[in-house]
């Protein structure tokens, strides 16, 4: 966490007052976000380990709120707090996961495939070949669907467990896809949310709260602001003209609208599935375990807040300017 946090005002629904207060609380020259450095390259690997463990976030309101998380023990990195794992297209994986929480967790790649069920204080791999290159996320497999409901079941006793794999080409050239669009530097940033009632008790062993579920912390990268904006993997850093890759993913059950301040970005993959057919815009949606990549070219120098367009989610239980917020710093 950093030192500063900013001023806490009370509840408001009014975006202009958001703007004022996170124009003049930050507590973040743009001087010294001008100078902050890309996100670092890792290296390639075809083993994953993580564990399963109980850990908690901090918020600048006070709060500390208990998640469930995996964390990188080798073959890995982080991208804020969260585990991320880059290989090559077509390469044969083993994520060796040792389950540390106090219930039976399932790991999927979201859409490719899912790994058997690891009880607690086990240890269990999950083998899969790497994807056709893009944007994918690891986590807990999700629910199935009931004929009962309109839509998926919540896991809220998973919440938090979240990371990253991005597929690479076989080109091994800086591409999304091969053939497809190229970039000079790539952000990954990954939302979630969570329901305070709700992350208290998993794990206890006590009857859990499941409906309705009512979000109220929010995270990207899994830190909330202003940490996120002082994290070099969270803080989108570039240069003039420059062509920023940006790897949208939501494992919050809230479905996310990213608005850009002072810029537009070209979609341009969907799910993975490449997408030219829409202008440049400054508002992207995110669905429910969804990707979104997107082109950034800057036209203009400055420091922009980039964040949900929801006003509940740039919040930490209704103060703000908190939650899923990072900036873009462009020099």
């Amino acid at each position: 966490m950093t030192s500063a946090h900013p001023p806490q005002p009370a509840r408001s629904n009014s975006r202009r007052e958001f703007l004022g207060v996170l124009a003049s609380g930050i507590g973040i020259g743009a001087a010294g976000l001008a100078t902050a450095p890309a996100a670092t390259a890792r290296p390639l690997a075809s083993t994953w380990n993580l564990r399963a463990l109980q850990a908690s976030t901090s918020f600048a309101n006070g709060t500390a709120l208990p998640f469930f998380r995996f964390a990188p023990s080798g073959g890995g990195g982080r991208r804020g707090q969260l585990p991320f794992f880059e290989a090559p297209e077509g390469t044969a994986v083993d994520v060796v996961i040792d389950n540390q929480l106090p219930i039976a967790l399932r790991p999927a790649l979201i859409g490719v495939a899912e790994g058997p069920v690891i009880a607690p204080g086990a240890s269990g791999v999950f083998s899969f070949t790497m994807p056709p290159a893009g944007s994918y996320l690891f986590g807990q497999a999700p629910p199935r669907f009931s004929s009962r409901s309109h839509g998926p079941v919540a896991h809220p006793s998973h919440s938090g467990l979240t990371a990253s794999v991005t597929s690479r080409p076989a080109s091994g050239l800086p591409e999304l896809y091969g053939g497809g669009p190229t970039f000079d530097r790539e952000y990954g940033l990954i939302y979630e949310d969570a329901d305070d009632r709700i992350n208290l008790t998993m794990g206890s062993g006590i009857p859990q709260r499941t409906k309705p579920y009512e979000p109220n912390y929010f995270t990207v990268n899994g830190l909330a602001f202003p940490d996120a904006a002082s994290d070099p993997d969270t803080l989108v850093a570039g240069s003039l003209g420059e062509d920023i890759l940006i790897r949208f993913g939501n494992f919050g059950r809230m479905r996310q609208s990213i608005h850009f301040h002072g810029y537009h970005a070209q979609i341009v993959a969907q799910n993975n599935v490449p997408d030219a057919t829409m202008p440049p815009k400054d508002t992207i949606a995110v669905p429910y375990l969804g990707t979104v990549d997107v082109i950034l070219t800057p036209h203009q120098i400055g420091v922009f807040p980039l964040h949900p367009h929801s006003l509940t989610a740039v919040t930490a239980n209704g103060f703000y300017p908190l939650g899923a917020l990072t900036l873009i710093s462009i020099t």
